[in-house]
């Protein structure tokens, strides 16, 4: 099974941006998620077609599993 960290955030305008990050570290914490993304965010360090986060919306990860076909 895949593992694949969603980081979404806060745009302007009721926009969200979404980082993806795959095969996130075992025991990952959601605050130390938010702690890297406040920082992204303080600094500006991330623009979706000019606009910097705003802030944090929701952090999760998404498992994935391949099936193949009959």
């Amino acid at each position: 099974m895949k593992s694949t960290l969603k980081m979404v955030m806060k745009l302007d305008e009721k926009k969200t941006v979404t980082l993806s990050l795959a095969s996130p570290k075992t025991g990952l914490t959601k605050a130390e998620v938010e702690t890297c993304l406040n920082e992204i965010i303080a600094k500006q360090a991330i623009l979706v077609n000019g606009a910097a986060p705003t802030g944090i919306k929701e952090v999760y990860v998404q498992n994935t599993e391949a099936q193949a076909l009959a």
